[in-house]
C-alpha cells in the first residue's frame, strides 16, 4: 500500500508535534511507517535504508524548526550544546559512512533492540521519572562528553533515530528537566541529520535500481509531505511541552518509546 501525499502531510503534523515535544526528530514515526508503506518500486533490500534516509532528511527541517521555537522560550542550554555537538558530529560521520554496508534486516533488528534497551533500562531508573528542579543539573566532564557524544552520533546516524533516545536519558540522569532535555535534543540532532542525510543521498545514488521518486535513499513524496505537516505541528508541540509537569513529561516519553517498539515489531 502506498500512502497518499495528503496522508504524509497529516502524519507530518504528528511528527512535528513529537519533534518539539519529545525531541523525536522523525525517526520514531517515519522509520516504522515508511518501512511498512514504501512503494513496491523500491527494492526490498533497500527498504530500511530508504526509511532511514528519509527520516534523517525530515529531521533537518524539524530540528531547525523545533530549535527556533524552543530557543524563543529560553529552553535551550547552549553551554551543553557547545560541549556535545562536535563529538556527536564525529560519531555521525562514522555511522553514515558504515550504514550502506550493513544489511537492511540487521538495521531493523538493531533499531528494535536499541529501543527496548532504552525503554527497559529507564523504566527501572527512578531518577528518570522523578520531579527535577532547575538547579539539579550537573555539567558533564569533557571525557564523558566525548565518549557519549561520539556514541550518540554513531548509533543515531546508523539507525536514523535522531539521537533523542540517548541524549534525553543521558541529560535526564544528570539532573536536567525534561523541557530542557528535549530542547537540547533537537539542535544536537542536527549534525546527525545533516551528515546522515548527505551520506544516504550519495550512497543511494549509486544504486541503479532505485526509482525516480527517490533522491538516493530519500523518498521525496514522504519528505515533502512530512515537512509541510511539520511546520503546523512543531509550534503545537512546543506549546504543549511548556505546560506539562516534569514528572508527567518523563512518563509520557517512556510510554511513547513503548508504542514505537510495538509498531516496529508489528511492521
Amino acid at each position: 500500500m502506498e500512502l497518499s501525499f495528503l496522508m504524509f502531510a497529516l502524519i507530518g503534523v504528528i511528527i512535528g508535534i513529537l519533534s518539539s515535544m519529545f525531541g523525536f526528530g522523525g525517526g520514531f514515526v517515519v522509520v516504522p511507517i515508511l518501512f511498512a508503506f514504501l512503494p513496491d518500486s523500491i527494492p526490498s533490500e533497500y527498504l530500511m535504508h530508504t526509511a532511514i534516509g528519509t527520516s534523517l532528511a525530515v529531521m533537518i527541517i524539524n530540528s531547525f524548526n523545533s530549535t527556533y521555537n524552543h530557543a524563543k522560550k529560553g529552553n535551550v542550554t547552549w553551554s551543553v550544546f557547545k560541549l556535545l555537538v562536535g563529538y556527536i558530529s564525529i560519531g555521525s560521520l562514522i555511522g553514515g559512512m558504515l550504514a550502506v554496508y550493513i544489511d537492511s534486516d540487521f538495521l531493523r533488528f538493531a533499531f528494535i533492540g536499541l529501543l527496548i534497551y532504552v525503554l527497559v533500562s529507564n523504566i527501572f531508573k527512578k531518577s528518570f521519572t522523578r520531579e527535577i528542579d532547575d538547579q539539579s543539573f550537573h555539567m558533564p566532564k569533557q571525557s564523558s562528553a566525548s565518549f557519549i557524544g561520539i556514541g550518540i552520533g554513531f548509533l543515531s546516524t546508523l539507525l536514523g533515530i535522531g539521537g533523542s533516545t540517548m541524549t534525553i536519558p543521558y541529560l535526564r540522569n544528570r539532573g536536567m528537566r525534561m523541557i530542557h532535555s528535549v530542547a537540547l535534543a533537537t539542535p544536537l540532532g542536527l549534525p546527525i541529520a545533516i551528515v546522515g542525510t548527505f551520506t544516504y543521498l550519495i550512497t543511494g545514488r549509486q544504486i541503479d535500481t532505485m526509482p525516480s521518486s527517490t533522491l538516493g535513499f530519500i523518498y521525496l513524496p514522504a519528505l515533502i509531505g512530512f515537512t509541510i505537516g511539520g511546520f503546523v505541528g512543531v509550534p503545537i508541540g512546543r506549546s504543549w511541552a511548556q505546560k506539562l509537569s516534569d514528572k508527567l513529561f518523563s512518563k509520557i516519553y517512556l510510554i511513547l518509546l513503548l508504542i514505537v517498539v510495538i509498531m516496529m515489531i508489528i511492521s
